[in-house]
């Protein structure tokens, strides 16, 4: 009799796991309709095994299903509008997220009816989900390393478990599930020392997390170095040693997700793929290019009065900031709107500025050209005044040739500055270091500060690892803007809410009043370089960062925040934890062969006055 193939037995293990949590969903909802005082208790008991049940088949429900089970299974807990929509189509919650907030809530009675009708939703949506498909080999092992880093980025955070906090009990039945399926396949591997890695590092992980089941003390750092990494990288090797095909060989380039799953290490610099974020093709990313794109970028002839360049507002001495509470508008004229952001990793995002109100990093060049308060020009105007220079004429002929007729244009210039914009990658920081085994060690400051970060302080829920933003794991497609409640003056002796309400202005299809006051999550690498900090520069220093999260936020210091997204619950860190969380963030400065400046920039032929610009700008 023929033995089943792996890929087969895992087809199996996925069907009794789906019927598995078809009934748990169904026992849920029988006994959410029969609620009352007296059966809370076996309710919430009944609700976490659903989701247990749920974490045994996630791994193959999120790459069989991922648009299914980001709107409908286990998307997060926040209302959010219709993809591609022309109007405004608001979609409410909807999945086991916004079910473990209602169902751990205070007041979960009151809340019978809704937990009722999610669930019955929810049993519907699983009820119809297909296992009837061909499961192939490369999306077990594509979604185990998926999974990993879910794991660690989503599930050992609490971002999963927003109220319940059994993250770590999902976390060992996601890998009890994976382990079990992956035995087939490691059966059939020649290399015994691969087989001994993976099996050590499951059953190693899965005891380590059930001897510490603390989620305000488990070493995450240790996690990740010790386990989770060497399992990312060992199961890769396993497909490669199988001959299995990886989705980079058969699907075509333009859908596959950011997420390059030929990376080996979480934090390699080469674990995300920035061509994934730009419009620039990759065939004109090169030296040329990135030298042309240079040399615009520092270049104040970009500007009205020949006086700002790119690097006016993003100074690299500063992380590519400014180090104003706002930046300066043009011919000294008060400020703009907002603070200066870095650029550094700037690229990994799905769409830019603070508002969200462009889809594409070459987009940001037609905002800050036609801004009054900053280059106060026409793309024509500049792209006339290049033009007069023989140096940039050479400079475009040769990094467009097909462009021959016009070189420098609107979309040459936009996609020179972009492609040295996101030349700006920083990944080389003693905290990546150490992770990648580059570093012998680091303090206990960073350490401590790092599974804080992961932890008990909830940072790392809204600041993705790896680049610490708000780009959601694991495909890390889609960018997240949260309400803070940032005060106008945190000085003054009455709190009030800054009056700039962010994405709710930035596009008129996301004027939903929960994006009132809501700002996209940037970057914390490189953040010892770039005080002031917020939307509005109003906090001078991470320690008074650190305390306005401490509070609870703009909720937690008293002003009236509608719909804000941060927990306004304090979250209690001692003063010896924001210490080390400060020392974690210190501990990302990477600035390493980004911060040279051209000497001189392009002559131009008649326009002496030009010819003696400053390279960088006057302000």
């Amino acid at each position: 009799m023929q033995k089943d193939l792996p890929h087969q037995l895992v087809q199996k293990n996925y069907e009794n796991r789906i019927i598995y949590f078809q009934n748990q969903l169904k026992i849920c909802s029988q006994l959410a309709v029969k609620l009352n005082k007296n059966n809370i208790t076996d309710f919430r008991k009944q609700f976490t095994q659903t989701r247990l049940a749920f974490k045994e088949c996630e791994y193959l429900i999120e790459i069989l299903n991922p648009i299914v089970s980001k709107d409908y299974i286990n998307g997060s807990p926040l209302p959010k509008l219709e993809r591609e929509s022309f109007g405004l189509n608001i979609i409410e919650p909807k999945g086991l997220q916004i079910l473990d907030e209602l169902i751990f809530s205070e007041n979960i009675l009151s809340k019978k009816e809704h937990i009722t009708e999610l669930l019955y939703e929810l049993s519907s949506i699983v009820k119809n989900l297909s296992f009837t498909n061909k499961i192939y080999d490369r999306q077990v092992f594509e979604g185990m390393r998926l999974e990993l880093v879910r794991i660690f980025t989503l599930g050992l955070t609490g971002f999963d478990v927003p109220a319940s906090g059994r993250s770590i009990d999902e976390a060992k039945i996601a890998l009890q599930s994976m382990h079990e399926d992956i035995k087939p396949y490691v059966g059939k591997v020649k290399n015994e020392s691969l087989a001994l890695i993976i099996e050590q590092n499951f059953n190693g992980l899965q005891k380590y997390l059930s001897q510490n089941n603390d989620f305000d003390k488990l070493n995450r750092l240790e996690i990740l170095v010790k386990y989770i990494n060497p399992l990312y990288a060992s199961i890769y090797d396993l497909q490669l040693a199988l001959y299995i095909e990886s989705s980079s060989e058969s699907v075509a380039k333009n859908l596959l997700p950011p997420i390059n799953l030929t990376s080996r290490n979480i934090f390699s610099p080469q674990f995300l793929n920035a061509f994934k974020y730009i419009g620039l093709p990759q065939t004109l990313y090169n030296d040329s290019i990135l030298q042309l794109g240079k040399l615009l970028f520092y270049d104040p002839i970009l500007s009205a009065n020949n006086e700002r360049s790119c690097a006016s507002c993003h100074n690299p001495q500063k992380g590519f900031t400014d180090g104003y509470t706002k930046s300066i508008a043009t011919g000294m004229k008060g400020s703009v709107e907002r603070n200066s952001p870095t650029l550094l990793n700037c690229v990994y995002s799905e769409r830019f500025f603070a508002d969200l109100r462009a889809d594409a990093l070459e987009d940001q060049m037609d905002h800050v050209i036609a801004s009054s308060k900053e280059f106060n020009t026409t793309t024509l105007e500049i792209t006339e005044k290049l033009s007069k220079s023989s140096e940039y004429v050479n400079w475009f002929t040769k990094c467009f040739p097909t462009y021959n007729v016009n070189p420098i244009n609107k979309h040459t210039l936009s996609f020179a500055i972009s492609a040295f914009v996101s030349s700006l990658q920083s990944f080389n920081s003693p905290f990546d270091q150490y992770v990648r085994g580059e570093r012998k060690e680091i303090s206990n400051a960073v350490k401590n500060g790092f599974n804080v970060f992961m932890g008990k302080g909830g940072c790392g829920t809204c600041h993705f690892a790896p680049v610490f933003n708000g780009t959601v794991p694991p495909l890390y497609q889609e960018s997240e803007s949260e309400v803070l409640g940032i005060p106008e003056n945190p000085a003054a002796k009455k709190l009030v809410l800054d009056a700039d309400e962010g994405r709710y202005n930035g596009k008129l299809k996301e004027a939903a009043p929960f994006y009132k006051y809501s700002f996209k999550t940037p970057t914390i690498r490189n953040i010892a370089l770039t005080a002031p900090y917020m939307h509005n520069g109003s906090y001078k220093t991470l320690k008074q960062v650190m305390d306005f999260y401490n509070k609870g936020g703009g909720i937690g210091l008293g002003i009236d925040v509608p719909y804000q997204t941060l927990p306004s619950d304090k979250l209690n860190l001692s003063n010896a934890e924001i210490k080390d969380v400060i020392a974690f963030m210190q501990s990302l400065t990477d600035t390493t062969n980004l911060t040279n400046v051209p000497v001189s920039l392009p002559q131009f032929n008649n326009e002496k006055l030009w010819n003696s610009r400053k390279v960088g700008g006057v302000y």
